[in-house]
Parts: structure tokens; sequence; C-alpha cells
């Protein structure tokens, strides 16, 4: 038998067998086309991961400041509170 005589009377099997190579072929190209562009993704994703946790960071300073002012307002409220209670007071003692 020669290779002709194989081929024809082979030729749906080896017609099937060729389209299953070109589908497999293409899902090896698909598989990786996929792959870069989930890289490329991720990539995008960290960058931005990194740029909010810089804000994070610089919001969480200026509320650490913030923070502090509030924190020492009551008791200046309270100082000038009492240095204009303490004449009244001394008044009403004499």
């Amino acid at each position: 038998m020669s290779f002709k005589g194989f081929a024809k009377s082979h030729q749906r099997r080896l017609f099937i067998g060729g389209v299953c190579v070109a589908i497999c072929a293409i899902c090896i190209i698909v598989t990786a086309i996929v792959v870069v562009s989930i890289n490329s993704i991720r990539q995008e994703y960290s960058k931005k991961a990194v740029n909010r946790d810089q804000q994070v960071q610089q919001l969480s300073e200026q509320v650490g400041v913030i923070q502090k002012k509030l924190d020492t307002l009551p008791e200046q409220t309270a100082e000038k509170a009492a240095e204009k209670v303490k004449p009244l007071v001394e008044e009403e003692k004499k």
C-alpha cells in the first residue's frame, strides 16, 4: 500500500485529525494571549495598589497631625476660660 492509497482510504480520519490539531493550536495561542493579558492586568492593579497604599499612608499621617491639634484644643480653651474666670472670682472675693 502506497502513501496515496493510504491517504485516500483514510481521508476522513486524516481530515478530522488535521482539524483537531488546528483546534489544539488555536487553544494554545489563545491560552498564551490570556496569560499575557492577565499578567499585564496584574501589573496595572499592583501599581494602583501601591499608589493607594501611599495615599492611605499620607492621609493617616494627616489625620494624626489633626488629631494632635484637636487633643490640644480642649486644654487651650480650658486655660482661656480659666484666665477669664479668675478676675471675676477675685472680684467676688473682694
